[in-house]
């Protein structure tokens, strides 16, 4: 009984923690907590302040999903966005290149190997 109680004293002061991170926290990406135990594939980023608005991103890795919510000073803490990332880690390549693409960056090491 004592050590469940003092798992649940640590899970209960991380969390508070979390919450006065994300209230006061204005640097980005910055893990503010991380989950024990059964939990351990979950965790908190708190994302960068724009004005009354706090961005809280959590990553669920067992489930291979992301959840956005938002802060808003004196409107509360609401779900902004989620998404499973499953399929996504299928795909070669998604949406506009700033670089090489994946053929070109093959082709490059194909080249490279037969030298």
């Amino acid at each position: 009984m004592h050590k469940m109680f003092s798992t649940n004293t640590i899970f209960l002061v991380l969390i508070a923690l979390l919450v006065i991170m994300l209230l006061f926290k204005n640097t980005t990406n910055y893990v503010v907590a991380q989950g024990d135990g059964n939990a351990r594939h979950v965790f908190g980023v708190a994302g960068e302040r724009q004005g009354n608005r706090q961005s809280f991103y959590l990553v669920d890795t067992a489930e291979q999903t992301i959840m956005v919510y938002e802060y808003f000073q004196g409107g509360g803490l609401g779900l902004v966005a989620a998404r499973n990332y499953q399929f996504d880690k299928k795909l070669q390549e998604h949406g506009k290149s700033y670089g090489l693409s994946i053929e070109n960056v093959k082709a490059e090491l194909s080249k490279a190997q037969t030298k």
